[in-house]
């Protein structure tokens, strides 16, 4: 008896995120689900009177992107708020933010803006209150850094967080100050939560306007499911009954995968888990910091930083409840998400898995450490023998835009420098890795990602062979990571992540075969058609192509 299909995908380029190169066929889909992919013959065969035929051509046919680290909330805040990653000193930034501020209605609430970076700037004083008093006297600024570890604040945020000479900084935190002792504006660290306690109280429909504004960005680049983290410095970023709400709705066309803060109350989080699993939403992921970042000597370091010589970094969390949590964690079957910057953050993350798996046993948990810029060579292997995902952000090689200017060399010296982001050696170790993109520090757009872990150059086209050239990744590594690494990362490689008979049918369509541009034609890569539950849910305007 012939089976009809509800959607054929004809193509010349069809990557199914198993076989390393794109091949020609049909990618058959029946309601929601893959139930074929072939050669051309399948198309008589499965074609009906109601079966819709979308033909991609040479364009590349391939697995919806999986971020496997993404702030959510945050995120769909960035697509919202003022942007300030182009400005160049202190003045323009405080400019462009009272221009993007003047168009809203509301003249009380909180003004909301992310990406400045001092060190960007032609003048790298970090900026104080004063130039935002300037144009914000009686409304509440909140500016978040590039690398979403510290924040710029006006004196009407102070005020309302309380906070003055005598305010004491924070465990894991600065409150910097003049030399009178006031706080100048600039919060470091978990300082930051002392506001966004306050500016990031949102109600339910502003909290529901961020996700979509999310989802709409999410899907122009292809990403079809996402892993939220959701601690931050003060608390867990989302509300859990918004997120069930509109997955029960059908208010949205993405997979969200929650990790909550692993010092948090697991008992409540066992009861989210058990109350949400569906194919749109699942809350069974942990996560917390260990360390910081290189940029701001607060990532934990083997040895000292090469220009700040007494100090191997800061905690910025109490390590030793984390040390607790972990194999309570385990126990409970919560796969962990530990966010490791420095070598030493690592080591520290791999010892807890490795004392609670020798506690408990090893189970189903696919625990993760986070970021991984630095790891030594003896704990390299412990990946593998652990289980434990790397999981990475290649756009992060490239913080500034000339390899020239990368603050590693000064703060690591160039021997360790040069070893930063092993991302083929951990490939290669482990067998995957999950990549992600880390939005808001950076943007969510997956072909970022792709460039810098294919080319590991910076924006100025250096260094010409790559940072550390022999950790650059193969286009397949990198969209095998991207795809299938991140979906066995949340236990789901089974339903995700391949186009595979069984699996979900979260397919994209590019503007072109990746495998068939060079490598400086990644990042003008287009998303043509997404493709969620075998429903199409985003088609590029003909007006962008």
């Amino acid at each position: 008896m012939k089976t009809a299909a509800t959607l054929l995908i004809v193509g010349n380029a069809i990557y199914d995120s198993v076989r390393h190169q794109p091949f020609p066929g049909v990618l058959v889909i029946e309601g929601n689900r893959i139930v074929d992919v072939g050669d051309m013959s399948l198309i008589e065969r499965y074609t009906g009177t109601m079966t819709k035929l979308l033909d991609a051509g040479n364009r590349l046919v391939m697995p919806g992107f999986h971020d496997s680290h993404t702030h959510l909330l945050m995120a769909g805040m960035y697509q919202s708020c003022v942007n300030l990653s182009s400005a160049t000193s202190e003045k323009e930034a405080a400019l462009m933010v009272k221009e993007a501020a003047q168009p809203l209605d509301d003249s009380s609430g909180w003004v909301i803006g992310f990406s400045w970076y001092h060190v960007f700037w032609d003048d790298q004083t970090p900026p104080t209150k004063a130039s935002l008093d300037a144009y914000f006297p009686d409304r509440p600024v909140f500016l978040l850094n590039a690398e979403a570890h510290g924040a710029w604040v006006n004196s009407k945020a102070l005020e309302i967080a309380g906070i003055d000479a005598a305010t004491p900084n924070p465990f894991g935190g600065e409150i910097c100050r003049d030399e009178r002792g006031e706080a100048t504006g600039l919060l470091l660290e978990s300082a930051t939560g002392l506001i966004t306690r306050h500016a990031f109280a949102f109600s339910t429909q502003e909290e529901k306007a961020y996700l979509q504004a999310y989802e709409k960005s999410a899907l122009a680049n292809g990403i079809t499911s996402v892993n939220d983290v959701q601690p931050y410095f003060h608390g867990n970023m989302g509300t859990l009954e918004v997120y069930h709400d509109m997955d029960k709705q059908g208010d949205w066309n993405l997979r969200v995968h929650v990790a909550l803060d692993l010092l948090g109350d697991l008992s409540e989080a066992e009861t989210w888990r058990q109350r949400v699993h569906s194919d749109g939403l699942r809350v069974d992921h942990l996560k917390q910091f260990l360390d910081g970042v290189i940029t701001t000597h607060t990532a934990l370091v083997l040895e000292p930083y090469a220009d700040a010589s007494d100090t191997c970094g800061i905690s910025l969390m109490d390590t030793l409840a984390i040390e607790k949590a972990v194999p309570e964690a385990h126990k409970r079957g919560f796969s962990l998400k530990l966010h490791a910057c420095g070598d030493r953050a690592v080591r520290m993350g791999l010892d807890y898995i490795e004392a609670a798996e020798k506690q408990y046993g090893k189970n189903q948990c696919r625990h993760a450490i986070e970021h991984i810029e630095m790891v030594s060579d003896e704990d390299v292997p412990r990946f593998a023998t652990l289980g434990v995902i790397p999981s990475v952000q290649p756009e992060h090689i490239a913080l500034t835009q000339r390899f020239a200017d990368s603050p590693y060399f000064n703060a690591l010296g160039e021997d360790r420098a040069n070893k930063t982001w092993p991302l083929k050696t951990l490939y290669d170790t482990v067998g995957l890795l999950a990549i992600g993109s880390d939005c808001p520090v950076v943007d969510n757009n997956p072909f970022l990602e792709i460039y810098r872990g294919v080319t590991r150059k910076y924006n100025d086209g250096e260094p010409k062979e790559g940072w550390n050239p022999s950790e650059k990744l193969s286009l397949h590594e990198v969209l095998r990571s991207y795809t299938y690494g991140s979906a066995y990362g949340v236990g789901r490689e089974h339903e995700l992540g391949t186009l595979e008979p069984g699996k979900l049918a979260d397919v994209i369509i590019l503007d072109r075969n990746l495998f068939d541009v060079s490598t400086e034609e990644i990042r003008q890569t287009k998303v043509d058609t997404t493709i969620f539950n075998g429903q199409v849910v985003y088609q590029r305007p003909s007006t962008d192509q």
